[in-house]
């Protein structure tokens, strides 16, 4: 039967045009091909796209010997009031220790930040008058992604360290930052030189001295400032004041009185600043350094040379092996690795796929013509990223890679039309331009179903990190698939109308001789399928039999059973009942009422079966149909038999679509099974496999020396078992509150393996007297957990806020299912407190003001206007000789000058110990205290944290406090998922609106003239249809998704959210091309049921061979192990190819089942609207006769 013809349509005479052109076109793509290939080759290469992480400043305040409560009312509240003036701001959050204040601001996604910087600079400038003259130089420290550093590194140093810190700082950062594309090096760990002037308290006190004087004196005496300008002789001049101190030698000469000099009270040196903080690398003390790169710079070039001159450094003479460098990880590595394992599963996944294409195509030149169209649309779309300001990235190449198995979707439903209308009698040209324009609106369609999904996901989500996230993988995904679309429909048809025909000679022969090893794959799965087929015969007799005996034996007792399970449902119901109506009066977790009602339901269900259904069931055959036994040795090919058995179960579903509906609802209950029991990673929490940390926290405070030696009896301890653990290197940082320890694998472990390991270090680390042990991911980490919440509390004073915690760690403990209640006060430092009795130091003429500066410098010392040092300005501070000042009983004698004596501090004040607070956190100018909860039950994580919400609620919060809600994990994750499930169901309504607009219903053609308002409602209603049908596979793409990932034991990371959302554009193809085929059988003539089954099986290789190709060509990439400091993307892939491989399943009946469904339903609303839109005497004439008869 010879196909009709379609070429006097518009769309047919323009692929007319393109197929008789092939020289036009052919000189159109080669245009297009050297210019998408001189653009990718200046297409930037960055690690992420920029703006993926929030732009954000960082402010360190450093205030040597302030407590964090000091630091939190004259640093912190200053800076703070400062940054409120500016326009563009997220969010402050502040840090506050004692020594230390860290302020973080965080931009909108649309702030200039290098205005945003200097606006920054401007407000530190206003407010450093009011912060306290101990407060060091501030630093301002930029983290937006442009900015990241390239090379982490540490330096190892031996015991030399004077000489170690003067080679770092002379030749080690000059020699790195030398190298082209270095903006900045920097080196933590080295230590300072300062000037210092050294007093000696009893000549200080034998000379009756007024330091306060001194010490302004000494601040206004130091300085430089211009004075203007002049000219003389036509020449210009710049007159400036320079009051610095050129020497130790000029300091000490410095007067104090008219016969004092600073040497006669003590001594000036330059030494060492004094460390508070060491690093240990394998045992050998180091400094840790980055390397920033500027803006204009390749990332992967400079990493390279920068690593290169680090391995050189290594062998330098100058250096005598004094140092010893040790990389940890270059961006350029980053990026090399994830793009070799991109590009490793393109070209595999790309390879897998082109084989499937050849086993369905069986023609080499329609193979590589169809393939040669994937490196063209990747390369088109390469090059869009360039001409639109992107760059090359990991998101980038994974999104061309997630798109490799999709690219040829397009070409495939073309090729595979060309080639069906040329086999039922039509030329070369002919079949290539009737077939193209028959199928370009549903490639069209399903191209477009593809792009829109990504419209709400780029545009219109509210976190801009996310924004950034899935722009960034669906821009290059959505033109790769509008390019493919362009060479699928533009230059495709024209090759293939040149392919058509009979094989030469020499290439039939070549096809002959492969004959024997193409039949391979179709051998072995002919066997498997006999073999499954036997498997399924013996099955159903084996069972057949066993529940016949079991029924013979149950349906004569069936009402008693249908007693019993009545029985047992109402009065578990009433259990279920009782039990939610008390927790609900107690405010504590329970269950809920919806529970009994699902029970009587099943109890219902349960009641139906065995009441009336186990007879039928007893009587069934004992052998399955003779017509699903197979007999004999098949001859149709294996296509064939597919085609023939996807046939009759589209007509088995059309013919029992109720069992079918039964069928398909049955299977997408069991969504519940994966849901409920896989892992699954909030975004941006990913659990990182390449290093294990745990901190360790001293319950009092140490110095260095026994810092050092408390932590190195855990370095000897994973020393003497790194063999065992199999770490290769690890790092020990510490302080005099406590320390951290990192142990760092060369190689990519796996997350099971770091958490056994995790779970080991936690029973067998030595567990010594005073120290807390927690892991990094623990309480700290409430946010990461499955089995841990927190709850904070908000208030303008931290002091009243702690009053307020104690009470509210007293109530969580009281909730049952909340353990091991955790909170800041537990790791809180005991302090000394130092009180002033205000009436008796009046009474001594003593300004407590003074008093408490008094204190302040003699035991930390004062900074002075830094010292200018040749090329260099170092710190330069006046102290009292440590030695002379040690001990509590030196501090009871200290002694105040009230401007004529001195008066000693015992007099008016009294020392005492009181527990004060390691850190105090502050967000948008509030004081926060988090308190953290082990669930004992993580399937009732939002239970039990909305039962501690209700036992909060007793708390009597004065005025200005309040209870947080938002920072919770679940509230977090809730947001989370409502944000997506908002982009997830405007990206399926796009579709539908999308399918609705294209998808021309041809059998209301005949009525669009003379519409009426009952017409046109059916118009749309048969425009809703195909739309309404196709929606049906989406459901089943989740449920395959969820499915894969939990058999496969694949974590849903924040990558794999994405591939749920692209499946909503992927899985609707094959739906589409169903319906669009439905459609122009029944426009021939043919009848509905006979056109869907028609259908399915003239749809069955395209919708086949589209659906391997992708999920093949995604095998690698859901596979493949993530290399060393790649990012892994086998959840993004297992989504998408086990969505696409469920809803291609449930797809070639589903999508009938639903068509035939609506189609049915808009029938009948078609005939109830006329009949009730009739007037009343034609109804009454239409039910006569039928009463008549009656």
């Amino acid at each position: 039967m010879s196909p009709p013809d379609h070429a006097t349509s518009g769309s047919a005479r323009m692929y007319e045009f393109f197929v008789r052109r092939p020289i036009a076109l052919t000189s159109l793509l080669v245009l297009l091909l050297v210019t998408s290939a001189i653009a990718f080759s200046r297409l930037p290469l960055q690690l992420l796209p920029s703006g993926l992480q929030q732009a954000r400043l960082t402010i360190f305040l450093p205030n040597p010997g302030a407590t964090a409560q000091e630091n939190e009312a004259r640093v912190a509240r200053v800076v703070e009031e400062q940054l409120q003036t500016l326009s563009g701001i997220e969010r402050v959050r502040s840090f506050i220790e004692a020594d230390m204040v860290r302020v973080r601001v965080t931009f909108d996604a649309n702030v200039d930040m290098d205005l945003a910087k200097a606006e920054v600079r401007d407000r530190l400038e206003r407010a450093r008058p009011q912060l306290p003259e101990t407060v060091e130089q501030i630093q301002l420290w930029s983290s937006d992604a442009d900015q990241m550093p390239i090379i982490w590194f540490g330096i190892l140093h031996g015991d030399d360290e004077d000489r170690s810190g003067w080679l770092v700082d002379r030749v080690v950062k000059p020699r790195l930052e030398a190298v082209a594309g270095v903006s900045r090096v920097e080196i933590f760990g080295v230590l300072e030189d300062s000037m210092r002037i050294l007093l000696d308290e009893q000549r200080v006190e034998a000379a009756q001295l007024d330091l306060g004087d001194l010490i302004r004196r000494l601040s206004a005496d130091n300085f430089a400032q211009p004075l203007g300008e002049f000219e003389d002789g036509g020449r210009r001049y710049l007159l400036r004041s320079d009051m610095r101190f050129a020497g130790e030698q000029q300091v000490g000469d410095y007067p104090v009185t008219d016969k004092l000099r600073i040497r006669d009270l003590g001594e000036v040196v330059k030494v060492k600043s004094v460390r508070d903080r060491l690093t240990r690398i394998d045992g050998s003390y180091a400094y840790f350094a980055i390397a920033f790169k500027d803006s204009q710079s390749n990332v992967v070039d400079v990493s390279r040379a920068l690593k290169r001159r680090i391995e050189e450094l290594g062998d330098e003479p100058e250096l005598a092996g004094q140092l010893t460098f040790l990389p940890f990880g270059t961006q350029g590595e980053i990026i090399e690795s994830s793009l070799d394992q991109l590009k490793s599963s393109a070209f595999i996944g790309g390879g897998l796929a082109l084989l499937v294409l050849f086993v369905f195509l069986r023609r080499v030149r329609l193979t590589l013509c169809v393939a040669a169209g994937v490196p063209i649309s990747a390369l088109l779309a390469l090059a869009w990223e360039y001409f639109t300001g992107g760059s090359f990235n990991v998101l980038t190449m994974a999104g061309i890679t997630l798109g490799v198995g999709m690219l040829v979707d397009n070409a495939v439903v073309v090729v595979e039309n060309i080639s069906r209308l040329h086999a039922l009698g039509l030329d070369g040209r002919r079949a290539a331009i009737q077939g193209t324009s028959e199928i370009a609106l549903a490639v069209t369609l399903s191209t477009l179903t593809s792009v829109v999904v990504f419209l709400p996901l780029i545009f219109m989500t509210e976190q801009p990190m996310l924004r950034i996230m899935f722009a960034a993988l669906g821009v290059p995904l959505c033109s790769l698939q509008i390019f493919s679309l362009l060479v699928a429909l533009v230059f495709l048809p024209v090759v293939a109308a040149r392919l058509q025909g009979p094989r030469p000679r020499w290439l039939e022969r070549c096809a002959l001789a492969l004959v024997p090893i193409a039949m391979i794959p179709a051998r072995l799965l002919h066997g498997l399928l006999w073999l499954l087929e036997k498997l399924r015969a013996g099955a159903w007799l084996v069972l057949g039999a066993l529940a016949r005996t079991l029924l013979r034996w149950i349906v004569p007792l069936r009402f008693a059973l249908v007693a019993a399970a009545w029985a047992a449902a109402l009065w578990w119901s009433y259990e279920l009942v009782s039990s939610a109506r008390f927790a609900a009066q107690r405010g504590l977790p329970g269950p809920s009422q919806w529970q009994a009602g699902l029970v009587l339901a099943v109890a219902a269900l349960l009641t139906w079966l065995v009441g009336w259904k186990l007879r039928d069931w007893r009587d069934a055959p004992a052998a399955p149909p003779a017509a699903t036994v197979a007999r004999g040795r098949p001859v149709l090919p294996i296509l064939e038999r597919i085609d023939a058995w996807n046939r009759a179960v589209a007509a088995w579903a059309i013919g029992h679509r109720f069992a079918a509906v039964v069928l398909g609802v049955g299977a997408m209950l069991t969504i519940f099974v994966p849901m409920t029991r896989m892992t699954v990673t909030p975004f941006g929490e990913d659990s990182n496999t390449d290093y294990l940390e745990f901190d360790v926290e001293f319950s009092s405070d140490f110095d260095l020396s026994e810092s050092s030696e408390q932590m190195g009896r855990y370095e000897d301890w994973l020393v003497a078992r790194q063999a065992e653990l199999g770490f290769d290197h690890y790092a020990c940082n510490f302080s005099r509150e406590g320390g951290e320890i990192e142990l760092f694998w060369d190689d990519r472990q796996p997350p099971s393996r770091l958490e056994k390991l995790r779970d080991r270090l936690h029973v067998e680390l030595p567990q010594l007297p005073g120290h807390k042990i927690r892991f990094w991911g623990d309480e700290d980490e409430a946010s990461r957990s499955r089995t841990l919440t927190s709850f904070t509390l908000r208030g303008p004073e931290s002091t009243e806020l702690e009053r307020i915690g104690a009470q509210a760690i007293r109530l969580l403990e009281a909730v049952p299912g909340l353990q091991s209640v955790a909170s800041p006060l537990q790791a809180a430092p005991d302090q000394l407190r130092v009180l002033f009795d205000r009436e008796k130091a009046h009474g001594m003429g003593v300004d407590p003001q003074m008093a408490q500066q008094t204190i302040s410098w003699v035991l930390r010392g004062f900074p002075l206007p830094r010292y200018h040092d040749r090329d260099r300005e170092i710190p330069f501070l006046i102290e009292y000789d440590s030695t002379s000042t040690a001990g509590m009983e030196t501090l009871r004698d200290l002694s105040v000058f009230n401007g004529s004596s001195r008066v000693a501090l015992s007099a008016f004040a009294d020392v005492e110990v009181a527990r004060g607070t390691r850190a105090i956190y502050r967000e948008n100018g509030q004081t926060t205290f988090t308190i953290q909860a082990r669930v004992a039950d993580p399937t009732r994580m939002k239970e039990l944290q909305e039962a501690g919400l209700r036992a909060l609620s007793a708390l009597d919060l004065p005025r200005g406090y309040s209870i947080d809600t938002s920072e919770g994990a679940m509230q977090r994750q809730q947001e989370e998922f409502s944000e997506l499930g908002r982009a997830l169901m405007l990206s399926v309504a796009l579709v539908f609106l999308l399918m609705v607009v294209l998808f021309e219903s041809p059998l209301s053609e005949a009525r669009r003239a003379s519409a009426g308002l009952v017409d046109l409602v059916l118009i749309l209603c048969e425009a809703v249809v195909p739309a309404l049908s196709v929606l049906m596979t989406i459901p089943f793409a989740v449920l395959g998704s969820l499915w894969l990932l939990y058999l496969l034991g694949t974590a849903m990371d924040s990558i794999g959210y994405i591939g749920l959302i692209i499946l909503a554009g992927i899985v609707v193809n094959n739906g589409i091309v169903l319906i669009d085929c439905f459609h122009r059988l029944r426009e021939e003539g043919m009848e509905r049921t006979a056109a869907v089954v028609e259908g399915c099986g003239r749809r069955l290789r395209p919708i086949l061979m589209t659906a391997l190709t992708t999920v093949i060509g995604l095998v690698p990439m859901a596979t493949q192990e993530p290399s060393q400091n790649s990012l892994d993307y086998r959840a993004l892939a297992t989504c998408v190819a086990g969505g696409l491989a469920c809803s291609t399943l449930f797809a070639l009946w589903i999508v009938p089942v639903a068509y035939t469904l609506l189609d049915d339903a808009v029938g009948w609303l078609g005939r109830q609207l006329k009949w009730w839109t009739r007037p009343r005497e034609a109804r009454r004439a239409a039910a006569a006769p039928v009463a008549h008869g009656a």
